[in-house]
């Protein structure tokens, strides 16, 4: 059983792999043609033609995908022929996608033969909803404070501009009505009145 280990932190180029396990946790370039049992690693593997049996990595760009099972974060390729099934994490990109299920957060494939299509969504965990529900709240009591306190404030400042501006004008009629020996007498009004 021969087995390919690409560390982490590496760049392996061949021209044609064959392995029966291939672990990737670095980058992988192939040319032409990569044919193994299983390969898996959380690296990137790009090639002209991955031909085996289970793919469990994190990015793979190939022309030509043939599998039974492929898992990847994300899938970049021009045509995939995996029989089980294909979970695309993050993201997969094909012109041609045949496959039993296909399980993708998001695609963009132009022709798809599948018998069941699964799209993630993002899970959140409780903590992080609670946090996301108290950030939404502090920024809508921020926000509206904003939008109302000045309108409060220039409320306040034009009714005390107002106020000072009738207090003037009052005080200005009661000196001429001094000076003119009348009185000015100034009585409350109803709001309905006025």
């Amino acid at each position: 059983m021969k087995k390919v280990f690409i560390p982490q932190g590496t760049v392996e180029k061949y021209e044609n792999l064959y392995a029966d396990e291939l672990v990737v946790k670095g980058l992988l370039i192939v040319t032409g043609i990569i044919r193994a049992k299983k390969i898996y690693g959380n690296g990137t593997i790009k090639a002209a033609r991955v031909i085996a049996n289970i793919i469990v990595t994190d990015t793979l760009e190939a022309e030509y995908i043939c599998a039974k099972r492929l898992i990847a974060s994300k899938v970049f390729c021009l045509t995939a022929n995996v029989s089980v099934g294909i979970i695309a994490k993050d993201y997969i990109q094909a012109q041609k996608v045949k496959t039993t299920q296909l399980t993708a957060a998001l695609s963009q494939i132009d022709s798809t033969e599948a018998n069941e299509i699964i799209r993630l969504t993002p899970k959140k965990s409780f903590a992080r909803t609670l946090f996301c529900s108290w950030i939404q709240v502090r920024f809508a009591v921020w926000r509206h404070n904003r939008i109302v306190n000045p309108v409060a404030e220039t409320d306040a400042a034009m009714k005390g501009s107002a106020d000072a501006a009738f207090d003037k004008l009052v005080d200005e009629y009661k000196k001429k009505y001094r000076k003119g020996g009348y009185r000015l007498v100034l009585e409350a009004v109803e709001a309905d009145a006025v």
